[in-house]
């Protein structure tokens, strides 16, 4: 077990403020936008080239968010450190069921960042997937800048720079969202400051900076269609269509669970049927998870998830996502803070599913030994712990979950998968063929994707040399069964 998986000692959550939105908003944020954004944002035009990297650069890399169009047809992004350890955003396409090699995202280059990453990847249902992260320009006080890139055929467009931080901020200024549900029109979301952007036939649109107190904060999105979206931020939710947001509302009775309570998870099968999902703090400091769902327009009142005080026994517990196969049919997954004989506890995976607008009781995932009690000690191999990092759903089909786990066999970190069909979770299991890959014992399953029809994918990175030195990997899932882990090759 690796000392940087221990729980940190719970802690007052950052303060987000509350999102004030209103009908007559768009507007003047869109003007303020324009005044922070890059003014020469770089066009949308096609890439003539899809260069290839340097040879032997892969050797660090990790996929950070994967999406799935159908069956064998996905898409991922992540980073790869260079000789000279600078990050690299980049992007892989499967077709058919076979998974290309990696780019550079293609105009990336000609900027010369001193940092580069992909957050975020979507892929519409049809055809055509986009993919959004951040880049950071040369030198040390350089701006934080958000960027989009779209994909075609197989062939990724060179990047649009859609939103510029100011020259104060000292946060990274990323695509943290992005939906697709019609190639070429899509949105992006994220922070910090938050900011919103859209797409409409292939060209994307000025941000929308949205106001917050402090310009702080990150904005949650869930798309259903085209320009239509529910937006989250702080304990506010608003519509958004073709660019335009709806009044806001708040969850009801989500600020009378305790402090700081934010939401950190949206998904939506419907404009009107969406749940949300996030954290906040009691007077002992304990960070709980809630969870609140809207049915025909309508939000109920947040609760806490049932279940998840008693695991969370010390009090840090995290969500990794919220997702819906159908109103009221939903799935959570992240992590609390079992007990430990010393300070703070050791992370324990978790898993919820809610039926028929009823949430069960958070539980321990299937397949992993009973958490440790009262003999963990850091360092040692004699804990059991994880993480749910990513969970994912297809609307009207089934739901997938990844992560990290360690047993007092592995002595590390593996990567796991664990599907979710016909109301049940089946039993997790390690990434297969990554035992054999991962001889430094440090792997992560960091994103999974779920398309209509069941078929899901998932990636994230192992380790081959200390200190978790290790290539990207992907996997994808059919009818229940996962294929070898495929080492991304650049």
């Amino acid at each position: 077990m690796r000392a940087g998986r221990w729980v940190a000692v719970a802690a007052a959550t950052a303060w987000i403020a509350p999102l004030v939105l209103s009908a007559t908003t768009s507007a003047a944020a869109t003007t303020s936008a324009a005044a922070t954004a890059n003014a020469a944002a770089t066009a949308n035009a096609a890439a003539t080239t899809n260069a290839a990297v340097p040879a032997g650069t892969g050797s660090d890399a990790v996929v950070t968010s994967v999406s799935c169009a159908s069956a064998g047809n996905c898409a991922a992004g992540g980073r790869y450190i260079d000789s000279s350890l600078t990050g690299h955003a980049f992007v892989v396409t499967e077709k058919n069921g076979r998974w290309g090699t990696a780019i550079e995202v293609p105009g990336l280059a000609a900027l010369k960042p001193s940092y580069s990453n992909v957050s975020a990847v979507s892929c519409a249902p049809g055809a055509g997937c986009a993919a959004g992260g951040y880049y950071r320009g040369a030198g040390t006080s350089s701006h934080y800048h958000a960027f989009v890139t779209t994909e075609q055929n197989g062939r990724w467009s060179r990047l649009t720079t859609v939103f510029t931080a100011g020259p104060k901020s000292t946060t990274v200024t990323q695509v943290g969202y992005l939906f697709c549900r019609v190639a070429g029109n899509c949105t992006a979301a994220g922070g910090r400051p938050p900011f919103m952007v859209s797409e409409a036939q292939g060209k994307w649109r000025k941000a929308v900076q949205l106001p917050v107190q402090g310009r702080s904060g990150s904005v949650v999105l869930s798309c259903v269609s085209a320009g239509g979206c529910t937006i989250a931020l702080g304990t506010l939710v608003a519509r958004e269509q073709n660019g335009h947001l709806s009044k806001s509302v708040r969850v009801p009775g989500v600020q009378a669970l305790g402090r700081y309570p934010a939401i950190t998870s949206v998904s939506c099968t419907a404009a009107v049927n969406c749940a949300v999902g996030g954290t906040y703090q009691t007077r002992s400091g304990a960070i709980e998870i809630f969870t609140a769902s809207e049915q025909n327009g309508r939000w109920g009142r947040a609760a806490e998830l049932p279940g998840f005080t008693k695991l969370n026994q010390e009090g840090d517990g995290e969500l990794a996502a919220v997702s819906c196969v159908s109103a009221g049919n939903c799935v959570a997954g992240g992590s609390y803070a079992g007990q430990a004989d010393f300070q703070g506890g050791a992370w324990e995976a978790f898993l919820a599913t809610e039926r028929n607008g009823r949430w069960g009781k958070a539980a321990d995932v299937p397949g992993f030994p009973p958490p440790s009690s009262g003999i963990c000690q850091p360092d040692s191999n004699a804990c059991v712990a994880g993480q749910v990092q990513s969970v994912s759903c297809a609307i009207g089909g089934a739901c997938a979950a990844s992560g990290w786990y360690d047993t007092t066999k592995i002595d590390g970190e593996a990567a796991f998968v664990i599907s979710f069909k016909d109301g049940r979770w089946a039993r997790a299991i390690q990434v297969p063929g990554l035992e054999a890959l991962d001889t430094a014992d440090y792997s992560q399953a960091d994103s999974v994707s779920c398309a209509r029809g069941g078929a899901c994918a998932a990636g994230g990175s192992y380790s081959t040399t200390e200190p978790l030195i290790g290539p990207a990997f992907v996997t994808s899932e059919k009818n229940g069964t996962w294929t070898q882990a495929q080492t991304v090759r650049f």
